[in-house]
């Protein structure tokens, strides 16, 4: 059967979502935890089919524990559960975050969406792991004050610093600010941590808007692609034309 993790601090909705999801114990087991860090304990001890988490935990928080999930455990899907409804966040955020429930919400809609992704039909071997992008807008969205370490495997390693949720600064090896922030926040196959940082301000070296970055980033991927793949096609006809 179906196992569920949910990780809720607020212990009211924890035992409301743990007697409305009581009607769907023929289809998947529920475990509940307080805080990140017990979620991540369950998980060293046993398999997973979907994660349901709260943002703002103790201990380890939601954002802590989903990078945690990234990068150990890519192929659970998860749902998102947060205290902030701001629709102009929600709509950014991309399609690996499966369903998202800003406070308060009804119960059963939880229940029903995590039928919804066990009874999907998913290819083998396909992946949800959150994606750098989705992971950046709910840093945004919950206005965290904290260090996003990016490692990848084109790049190598960059250091993201929000400010209450601002995108303040970024690190990319010899570049800095902007610059480096472009090279590094669309990597899909990035590996990724979450650190809350509380020391002294550091200078802003990033004024530009996380979204604009964003869309700059993606577009100057998008171009890099087509490039690439004209290039491709021209040794493809100059192939052709030696054949013939």
């Amino acid at each position: 059967m179906d196992q569920v993790l949910i990780a809720e601090d607020d212990r009211i909705l924890l035992k409301t979502l743990t007697n409305v999801l009581k009607k769907y114990e023929d289809k998947f087991k529920v475990t509940c935890v307080n805080d990140g860090k017990e979620a991540i304990e369950i998980l060293k001890r046993q398999q997973v089919s979907l994660l349901v988490t709260d943002i703002q935990m103790p201990h380890v928080d939601g954002l802590a524990f989903l990078a945690y999930v990234s990068k150990n455990h890519p192929v659970i899907p998860c749902l998102v559960i947060t205290a902030y409804d701001t629709l102009e966040i929600k709509k950014k955020l991309p399609k690996d975050i499966l369903h998202f429930f800003p406070k308060p919400f009804q119960p059963d809609k939880l229940g029903q969406a995590i039928l919804q992704v066990l009874e999907r039909d998913i290819p083998h071997g396909s992946m949800y792991g959150i994606s750098v992008v989705s992971f950046l807008h709910m840093i945004e969205m919950e206005q965290k004050t904290c260090l996003f370490e990016i490692d990848s495997p084109t790049h190598g390693k960059g250091v993201l610093h929000f400010e209450k949720g601002v995108l303040w600064d970024a690190v990319c090896g010899d570049i800095k600010g902007e610059e480096a922030a472009l090279k590094i926040i669309t990597k899909e196959s990035a590996k990724f941590s979450f650190k809350h940082f509380s020391e002294k301000k550091i200078n802003r070296r990033i004024k530009t808007d996380l979204t604009h970055l964003i869309e700059e980033a993606t577009r100057r991927e998008d171009e890099q692609n087509i490039s690439e793949a004209l290039e491709r096609i021209d040794f493809d006809v100059l192939d052709l034309n030696g054949i013939v």
